[in-house]
């Protein structure tokens, strides 16, 4: 079901049928997933977000990934205000980061290909201005933020463009219809979360029964901070250059992986990488990370 947000009210207004095969997905955030243990994965996200201006959108993005039969995520209350990573959980903030060109930020601490926890965040530095401070780029960013928690990359990567009805992608116009995912999210999801049969493609624990629920008692993790200097090395990159995804390995093994919805302006600059080769692509919309 579509979510529209209009002075604060939520209204459904349409059903995306599942038309698809899961083989025509290509856009998981490589091989990055939760355990799955062949139930639909059930990670609550915890809402931090202190601003009325994001009262209900964390819900709202919940409830649409939640049109997927892969997914049945609640939303509770957070005391969380840094984000920290809590295994098992998903944590959303907002606050006013300041001019760091970013309007959100999602980032999962993994074991191996294993999502052990993740947050999202949300600048209020710019959707304060008025290019931004609207439902439609308040709620493509926290559904596209919450998706890449949830182990999905993007369907679209150029800026200049519209060319999927999902809130999984890069754009500048964004509309109405992109403030929710579609149908190739879903097929995405039920590869990655299969529940219909079938051992799943995902990385987070070879689509096998490794359970979806946390084990043993919710703990902290190591996290990063807001700027890159603490996000680690670049590993994936936009056509003109500009770093997009970050890692950074820790002592222990683990690794926290950083996906940043840049401004439009900031977009716009071009990184000190070029990226070389062709993209990792099929088709015209799907990028198979």
């Amino acid at each position: 079901m579509k979510f529209l947000l209009k002075s604060g009210a939520i209204a459904g207004v349409s059903v995306v049928a599942l038309l698809a095969t899961s083989a025509d997905a290509r856009h998981q955030w490589r091989k990055y997933a939760w355990a799955w243990d062949g139930t639909p994965l059930a990670v609550v996200i915890y809402d931090n977000t202190a601003s009325s201006d994001w009262q209900g959108r964390a819900a709202a993005a919940s409830a649409a990934w939640n049109e997927s039969p892969s997914v049945n995520g609640t939303v509770k209350g957070g005391n969380n205000p840094e984000c920290d990573f809590i295994t098992g959980q998903i944590h959303v903030c907002s606050d006013d980061y300041g001019s760091v060109g970013w309007l959100g930020l999602a980032s999962i601490s993994l074991n191996g290909n294993e999502i052990k926890a993740g947050w999202t965040k949300v600048n209020d530095f710019y959707f304060n201005q008025p290019r931004y401070d609207s439902d439609i780029w308040r709620q493509l960013v926290m559904c596209q933020e919450i998706g890449h928690d949830y182990g999905l990359g993007h369907q679209n990567e150029n800026f200049n463009s519209n060319t999927t009805d999902s809130c999984m992608e890069y754009t500048s116009t964004p509309t109405e219809i992109d403030m929710t995912p579609d149908a190739h999210d879903y097929e995405q999801l039920e590869a990655m979360y299969p529940t219909s049969g079938g051992t799943g493609d995902g990385g987070g624990n070879g689509g096998g029964k490794g359970g979806n629920k946390p084990r043993g008692k919710p703990a902290s993790l190591p996290s990063v901070g807001n700027t890159p200097e603490s996000w680690g090395r670049p590993i994936d990159f936009l056509p003109n250059g500009k770093p997009f995804v970050y890692e950074r390995a820790l002592s222990d093994g683990t690794r926290i992986v950083t996906h940043v919805t840049w401004t439009i302006e900031a977009a716009g600059e071009h990184g000190d990488h070029h990226h070389e080769g062709p993209r990792r692509h099929k088709g015209e919309r799907i990028f198979d990370f």
